[in-house]
């Protein structure tokens, strides 16, 4: 009795993989994709006491390359978010000024194109819009700090030098204009990268590095200030309309 009641029991379990044999077969049947649209599998371990501000820059970080007449022409970073059904690319309006291609390109090395649907020079901001939902990198909601506190600190996440993700922390020493200014590391690869808050809301975008502060011809690996464009400038219903338009 115990042995039919073992069978039994057997005969009504799954196999392991059959939920993914199931949504295969739903996929098939309606041309649905249930699966979750964040993939983390060549994400790093994050420390979990992390500041959620370093996590986020990190999550939705990603390496922009820009082409010309088919030629390579540099790179920068950028960082991936949502507004409703919409998701974007934020980054530095220098990085995609006067190009013909931009790649956006994900951990795991997984590329995709993407368009500009907003290009501002005056303030240094661009909004792009990839031709697919990214599927490596974590889009974020859309949170403002239009706060601008000194000693604020703040995280970003860039490609120095292309080599990989580098996480960065610093303060936020003072603001000239539409320009915040801060203390932390960046190199030429990292134009573009968003700063967060600690709370994970987005105060700007690196823009430049003050290489006059700092000796020799080429800046040396320590902090020293970086110029990034206030997200103020960024008008929240401009950014909407943009990314209606842009579809």
């Amino acid at each position: 009795m115990i042995r039919f009641l073992l069978y039994t029991m057997l005969a009504c379990i799954q196999p392991a993989n059959a939920h993914v044999e199931i949504f295969d077969k739903i996929n098939l049947k309606l041309n649905l994709d249930l699966r979750p649209e964040f993939d983390d599998a060549y994400t790093a371990e994050i420390n979990p006491y992390a500041k959620k501000g370093l996590k986020d820059s990190y999550l939705s970080s990603v390496v922009i390359d820009i082409t010309k007449d088919g030629i390579p022409i540099g790179m920068g970073s950028g960082n991936y978010f949502r507004m409703g059904k919409h998701r974007f690319i934020l980054t530095a309006g220098h990085v995609v000024y006067d190009v013909d291609d931009i790649w956006i390109i994900e951990k795991g090395m997984v590329s995709t194109k993407a368009k500009v649907v907003y290009l501002s020079i005056d303030s240094d901001l661009a909004v792009l819009v990839p031709e697919e939902k990214l599927r490596y990198t974590k889009a974020l909601p859309f949170r403002r700090d239009i706060n601008n506190q000194m000693g604020e600190k703040i995280y970003h996440t860039g490609h120095p030098a292309r080599e990989g993700w580098h996480m960065s922390e610093g303060l936020l020493t003072g603001t000239h204009e539409d320009m915040l200014m801060l203390n932390s590391f960046a190199w030429p690869g990292s134009s573009g990268s968003v700063i967060f808050d600690e709370q994970g809301r987005v105060l700007g975008v690196v823009s430049a590095l003050r290489m006059d502060a700092i000796m020799g011809i080429f800046p040396t690996l320590v902090e020293h200030i970086i110029l990034a464009s206030n997200i103020k400038s960024l008008d929240q219903e401009v950014l909407k309309a943009a990314l209606r338009n842009g579809r």
